[in-house]
C-alpha cells in the first residue's frame, strides 16, 4: 500500500475482516463498534439513501438480525489504486488526508428465518470502506448487491 494511506495493508486488511465477522456474529452492538462516532458516519446499500450516525446503523442492524442472519465468504479487498484513487473523489462522504478508501468484494449468504422456514441466498456484493486513519473505525460503508431477492424472502 502507498505510504499516502498510513495504514499498513495487514491493518486494512483486520479492519475490514472484523467488519465481516461482527455482520455475521449477529451482534448489532459488535456492528456498531466498527464505525467511528461522528454525526455524518454512514452505512448505505444500493442507491438507497444512507443511515446516519452509529446509533441509526445499530439500531438498523438489531431489526435486521431478528430475521436474518449473514455469512461471508471469499473475501476479497483492493487497497492499491488502479488508476488513480479507489473511488471517485466526489462520493459522501468527502475523502481527505485522514481518511482511507478500499473497496472489497464477499459472498454474503443471507438465512432468511420467516417463522416457518429458513430461507438461504447468495448473493455476490461489492463494498466501498471509507476508515478514519486515527480511529481505524469506518467513517462510511456502502453495500452494493441485489436486495431484491433478500427483501422477496422477508415477504415485502
Amino acid at each position: 500500500m502507498s505510504t499516502k494511506t498510513a495504514i499498513p495493508v495487514a491493518d486494512v486488511l483486520r479492519i475490514v475482516q472484523e467488519y465481516y465477522d461482527s455482520v455475521d456474529s449477529r451482534d448489532a452492538a459488535r456492528v456498531a463498534d466498527n464505525y467511528l462516532v461522528a454525526p455524518d458516519t454512514t452505512l448505505q446499500f444500493n442507491a438507497d439513501d444512507p443511515i446516519v450516525t452509529v446509533e441509526a446503523i445499530k439500531a438498523f442492524t438489531a431489526q435486521l438480525f431478528q430475521n436474518v442472519s449473514v455469512r461471508h465468504t471469499k473475501i476479497e479487498v483492493w487497497n492499491t489504486p488502479l488508476m488513480g484513487d479507489i473511488v471517485p473523489v466526489d462520493l459522501a462522504p468527502a475523502r481527505s488526508a485522514s481518511t482511507v478508501t478500499v473497496a472489497s468484494t464477499a459472498l454474503p449468504t443471507f438465512s432468511i428465518d420467516t417463522g416457518s422456514e429458513v430461507t438461504r441466498i447468495a448473493v455476490p456484493a461489492t463494498s466501498i470502506f471509507t476508515i478514519d486513519i486515527a480511529s481505524e473505525k469506518f467513517v462510511s460503508v456502502h453495500n452494493m448487491f441485489d436486495l431484491a431477492k433478500v427483501y422477496a424472502a422477508l415477504g415485502n
